[in-house]
C-alpha cells in the first residue's frame, strides 16, 4: 500500500493495514489505533473525578494541532443540537494522586510525585490510565491534560496520544486524537487537548469508562502527567437531548453490497495484529463485514514474517482462525501478500542470507509453495497477490533493486518474481494469482513497466492470472481518465483486474495548495463529493473491465477509525483527516457505501 504522487515518492515502512504495502492493518509505531488498551484493572479503583465545577466552554483551548474528528458528521443530520440556549458546561478535575496504573505492553507502572503522574515509556503505546466512573456523558467532551517532557522524551521524536475508552464489551473508543512531538518543549508544561467525538459511544449508563495518555513511536526518558479536566459537552433542554441521543443516522439504503455484483466484493479485515478490530472477536466489525462482503483479504497476518518468521519455522495458527471464520460464514479470502519486499515484512533469515542465489530463490520457492498447499486445504482461499509491489516509482521505471531483500539475494535479479508465480501455480492450480502494485493507476512509467513485465511473462509462459490495482487514490488525483486507461492496458493483454486496496482520501497533501486547502471537518459537501468518486472509480472499472475478466473490488479496511492513513502518510501529521472509507467511525454507513452501490449498478455518479 504506497500513495505517491507524479514527483513526489512516499516510502511506507510501516502501515496501519499494511498492504503490501499498504494494509489497512499492519500495525505502525505512530498508529493511534494500533494497540488495545483494553486495561483489565478492576473498577473499583479510586475515583477520577475530585473536583467539579462549572465554568465557560472558552476556557478550554482546542490545540490547532488536533484532528477536528469533533466537527459533525453528515451521516447524522436528525442528531445537530437543539438551537435552544445551552446550560453551563460542567468540568471535572481528575484526581493526580490515586486510581492512576500502566497500561500497554511491557509497561513498568506510573509513580506519583509533587507534580502529578509520571511513567517511563519504553516502547510504542505505554502510558497511563485512570478511570471515569458511570454514570456520565462523555459525549462531545473535551479532555484537557497538562503534560511535561523530559529532554530525553523530546529528543526521541515520540509523540503523544490522548485517548478514552469504554471499559468491557469491545472496548469501544476515542482513537483520533494526536499530539505531534512538534507540539512538546522539552521539560515545560505543555496543554494537550482531545474531543471525544464517537458517537453514541460514550453515553453510558453501565460501564466505565477510562482516560489517559500513551507514547507512540519509539520513546525514551519520562512523561509527567500534571493534571486532567474534563470539559463535559454543553447540556441543552431535555427534549433536544433525547433528540440528540436518539436521532436516526444516515442510511445508504444498500442491503447487500456483494449482493449487487457478479465478482468478489470485499474488505481488508485483521485478526489479532489489531485487537481494536480484530474480525474474530469485534462484533461490529463482523457485523458489517458479513453484512456486506463475499472477500475478506487479511491485512498483515497471511504475509512472510508471520507465517514464516524463522527459516522452517511455520506458525499458521493465527491466519487459520482468520480463514477459517471466513469460511464458517461463507466467505471467501484473498491471500495477501506471497512475497513484499517490505523491511518489516521480510523475515530476518532472509534479510540476512548469506548463501547462494540459487539457495535463496529456492527458499522463497519453499515458502510459497507451503503457504499455499496450506491455505489450499482449507477451500476458501480462491486467490493470491503473489508478488506485491516488486516495481519503483521512477521513470522509467524498473524493478526495485537495492531497497528489495529478494532482488539482491537472488543474485541482482528479478527471478524471484516468477519462480515465485511458478511455485504458487504448481501449488495451486485453481487458485487466480495476481501482481499487486501501487500507482499503476496513473496510467505512467510504472504502468508502462507492468505491462512490459506481463508481455514478457505471457511470452515465456510464465503463470500470472491479473494485475492487482492498489488504489490509494484522493478525490482529485488520478483521473478517472487515467485510472480506465491503465486497466484498459491489463484488459488488453488477456488478464484479470482486481481493484485490492481501495480507499478514497478527502484530503490530498500533495496538492499545490497543501495545507491551505486542508478539509478539517467531514461536513456534508465532502462526504457527498466523496460518494460522487466512489461512484466514479466503480462506474469506471465496470465499464472498463468485461465480465469474463473481473477480478473484483475490495475496499482497505471498513471504517474511518481503522485507516491506515492517519499515520501512513506522513503529511497528515496524525490527524485522523482522511476519511477514506464506507463507513464511518461508528460502523454507520456514510454516503460512500451509496457511491459504491451505484457504481455497480450504473447509476448516474451525482
Amino acid at each position: 500500500m504506497r500513495y505517491i504522487q507524479p514527483i513526489l515518492c512516499l516510502s511506507l515502512a510501516s502501515l496501519l493495514l499494511s498492504a503490501c504495502g499498504g494494509s489497512s492493518n499492519s500495525p505502525s509505531p505512530n498508529n493511534p489505533s494500533s494497540s488495545s488498551l483494553s486495561s483489565s484493572a478492576p473498577s473499583s479503583a479510586a475515583v477520577s473525578s475530585s473536583e467539579v465545577s462549572s465554568t465557560t466552554s472558552a476556557s478550554v483551548a482546542l490545540s490547532s494541532e488536533a484532528p477536528s474528528s469533533a466537527a459533525q458528521s453528515s451521516e447524522a443530520p436528525s442528531s445537530a443540537m437543539s438551537s435552544s440556549t445551552p446550560a453551563e458546561p460542567t468540568r471535572l478535575t481528575l484526581d493526580m494522586s490515586s486510581g492512576w496504573r500502566g497500561n500497554g505492553p511491557n509497561n513498568s507502572g506510573i509513580t506519583y510525585n509533587s507534580d502529578g503522574v509520571a511513567f517511563a515509556p519504553t516502547g510504542d503505546a505505554i502510558g497511563a490510565v485512570t478511570d471515569v466512573f458511570k454514570p456520565i456523558q462523555l459525549e462531545n467532551a473535551i479532555i484537557e491534560m497538562v503534560v511535561n517532557v523530559s529532554s530525553e522524551y523530546k529528543t526521541s521524536g515520540a509523540n503523544l496520544q490522548i485517548f478514552s475508552q469504554i471499559k468491557g464489551g469491545n472496548w469501544d473508543g476515542e482513537w483520533n486524537c494526536w499530539s505531534g512531538n512538534e507540539q512538546l518543549i522539552a521539560n515545560t508544561d505543555v496543554t494537550i487537548n482531545c474531543t471525544i467525538s464517537e458517537a453514541g459511544k460514550f453515553n453510558q449508563t453501565e460501564n466505565d469508562v477510562q482516560v489517559g495518555v500513551q507514547a507512540k513511536g519509539t520513546p525514551a526518558g519520562t512523561v509527567t502527567i500534571k493534571s486532567v479536566t474534563l470539559t463535559l459537552a454543553q447540556a441543552a433542554s431535555s427534549s433536544s437531548a433525547q433528540s440528540s441521543s436518539t436521532g436516526s443516522v444516515y442510511s445508504a439504503n444498500v442491503t447487500r453490497l456483494q449482493a449487487l455484483a457478479a465478482f468478489p466484493i470485499g474488505a481488508a479485515v485483521t485478526n489479532n495484529d489489531n485487537s481494536n478490530f480484530n474480525i474474530v472477536t469485534n462484533t461490529s466489525e463482523q457485523a458489517v463485514v458479513e453484512k456486506h462482503f463475499g472477500e475478506m483479504t487479511a491485512g498483515n497476518i497471511m504475509k512472510m514474517s508471520y507465517l514464516q518468521p524463522g527459516n522452517g519455522n511455520f506458525s499458521f495458527t493465527n491466519a487459520d482462525t482468520f480463514v477459517d471464520y471466513a469460511k464458517d460464514n461463507n466467505i471467501n479470502v484473498h491471500g495477501h501478500a506471497l512475497v513484499w519486499h517490505s523491511d518489516y515484512q521480510v523475515p530476518g533469515f532472509m534479510k540476512n542470507w548469506s548463501g547462494s542465489a540459487a539457495d535463496f530463490i529456492a527458499e522463497v520457492e519453499d515458502h510459497v509453495t507451503q503457504v499455499v498447499t496450506h491455505f489450499k486445504a482449507k477451500g476458501n482461499v480462491v486467490s493470491w497477490d503473489v508478488v506485491n509491489e516488486a516495481l519503483n516509482d521512477g521513470n522509467p521505471s524498473n524493478f526495485r533493486t537495492t531497497d528489495s531483500t529478494f532482488y539482491v539475494k537472488s543474485g541482482n535479479s528479478s527471478v524471484y518474481i516468477e519462480k515465485a508465480f511458478q511455485a504458487a501455480r504448481a501449488a495451486d492450480p485453481s487458485a487466480t494469482l495476481y501482481y499487486n502494485d501501487y500507482n499503476i493507476d496513473q496510467n505512467n512509467a510504472k504502468t508502462t513497466k507492468l505491462i512490459e513485465m506481463i508481455t514478457d511473462f505471457q511470452t515465456r509462459e510464465i503463470p500470472i492470472d491479473g494485475v492487482g490495482f492498489q488504489m490509494h487514490v484522493f478525490m482529485d488525483y488520478p483521473s478517472i481518465a487515467s485510472i480506465s486507461a491503465a486497466m484498459k492496458k491489463v484488459v488488453d493483454k488477456g488478464l484479470k483486474v482486481k481493484i485490492t486496496e481501495l480507499d478514497v482520501a478527502v484530503n490530498n497533501p500533495y496538492s499545490g495548495g497543501w495545507p491551505g486547502n486542508k478539509i478539517t471537518s467531514f461536513t456534508n459537501t465532502v462526504a457527498l463529493a466523496q460518494q460522487k468518486r466512489y461512484c466514479e472509480i466503480v462506474k469506471a472499472y465496470m465499464d472498463t473491465v468485461p465480465a469474463a475478466q473481473r477480478g473484483g473490488i475490495s475496499v482497505w479496511g471498513t471504517t474511518d477509525a481503522n485507516t491506515w492513513l492517519t499515520t501512513a502518510t506522513a503529511a497528515y501529521n496524525g490527524e485522523a483527516i482522511a476519511w477514506p472509507l464506507l463507513f464511518d467511525n461508528n460502523y454507520n454507513d456514510k454516503p460512500a457505501l451509496r457511491g459504491f452501490a451505484d457504481g455497480l449498478q450504473g447509476a448516474a455518479c451525482n
